[in-house]
């Protein structure tokens, strides 16, 4: 009987011995941020960013729809301005971004009013050249479809300035095959995609060689719709797009779907020649066999996509709807964090030389910056 109760209290206390001695090795879990992600948090540290306003109207923001930066010179960030049909849009260029030596420029082309009415993207390629996409049925402004996206010059003295005689506006170069385009991004030289919305298709633009500031020969251009890869316009609110940096997939912003696509546009074959429409072309085609997917669907509370970016395995999609910006592992399609900045008009969003997220609000009129706390 002792030795029965001897080892019932030996046991008992090395059941306490070990609790004691596991509760000493435990320690409380820290606490960490919802993620690690360097665009929305810098550090593990800090847990939400810091939305710092760049700039405004006072510097003429006005209705913001993206932003770029131009790769050819440091830290230079245009920010283009929606305008309204009857004038055009314009753009807002600043050098030293973000920095105490800012500096703005406030320009317009002398025709605005056709080259860039009502622009809802922008997009520099690697020599400094950008285009931008119009939300315009017709450039024209006589009920036709006589618009589409439009070549513009990185050089300052050429930009927004007058070209001589005999010329129309500053542009380099624009094709006529896609009214109501809500994206556009540079694929290399002068190639770009667009949101064809009036179509409701992605459409491959080449301008090839430009005809030169205000000039009008665009017997060169080539056009390729891929008409399989097919999408849907929201009117008010743009569909940006981005391109991977391997040059493989294309990231769509379905706007009137919800959605995100992405097509490799390295793949499909001409299936036809088109009829020209509006201005002869070198190639007017029809494309099939792409391979393109519905990358994420709108489980994933997306309201209203427009501005999207991508760095690394990490892709960024702002919400006009909700405020908020997503960040997507592009391997897992899983979420891996997201940031609110409680208000509602985000449009493009772009990951700067500075490795940090800026975007554009077009209800507040603000160029932002998230910044570490």
């Amino acid at each position: 009987m002792k030795t029965t109760k001897i080892l019932t209290l030996s046991l008992i206390s090395c059941l306490i011995l070990n609790a004691c001695k596991k509760d000493s090795k435990e320690e409380p879990e820290p606490i960490v941020p919802k993620s690690d992600i360097p665009e929305f948090y810098k550090t593990k540290d800090t847990i939400t960013p810091l939305f710092s306003v760049i700039a405004s109207s006072s510097s003429s923001i006005l209705e913001p729809q993206d932003l770029d930066f131009n790769p050819t010179r440091a830290n230079e960030l245009w920010v283009i301005n929606k305008g309204v049909e009857a004038t055009g849009g314009t753009t807002v260029m600043f050098s030293n971004a973000g920095t105490p030596q800012q500096i703005s420029d406030f320009r317009k082309d002398g025709n605005a009013r056709h080259f860039m009415s009502l622009p809802s993207a922008i997009s520099f390629n690697i020599s400094g050249n950008w285009a931008t996409s119009a939300n315009v049925q017709d450039a024209n402004h006589q009920g036709g479809t006589f618009t589409g996206p439009t070549l513009w010059s990185g050089n300052l003295n050429i930009y927004a300035k007058y070209a001589g005689p005999g010329t129309n506006g500053s542009h380099l170069d624009m094709l006529h095959g896609s009214p109501y385009c809500m994206g556009i991004e540079s694929e290399k030289d002068n190639i770009y995609w667009v949101f064809d919305g009036y179509n409701k298709h992605i459409v491959r633009y080449d301008f090839n060689s430009d005809h030169g500031p205000g000039n009008d020969d665009h017997s060169n251009g080539k056009i390729h719709r891929y008409k399989e890869v097919k999408i849907l316009r929201n009117p008010l609110v743009p569909s940006h797009m981005v391109l991977d940096k391997d040059k493989k997939w294309l990231y769509i912003v379905d706007g009137g779907n919800k959605r995100i696509l992405r097509m490799e546009i390295a793949t499909g074959n001409k299936l036809k020649n088109l009829a020209i429409t509006n201005e002869v072309l070198a190639e007017h085609w029809e494309m099939t066999g792409a391979v393109w997917e519905e990358f994420l669907t709108n489980s994933f509370g997306l309201k209203q996509p427009c501005g999207i970016d991508l760095k690394d395995n990490r892709l960024f999609i702002s919400d006009y709807e909700t405020g908020e910006i997503i960040c997507i592992d592009i391997t897992s399609k899983k979420e891996i964090a997201r940031v609110n900045t409680w208000k509602k008009g985000i449009m493009g969003i772009k990951i700067g030389p500075d490795g940090k997220l800026w975007f554009v609000n077009a209800l507040t009129s603000q160029l932002v910056r998230l910044d570490p706390q």
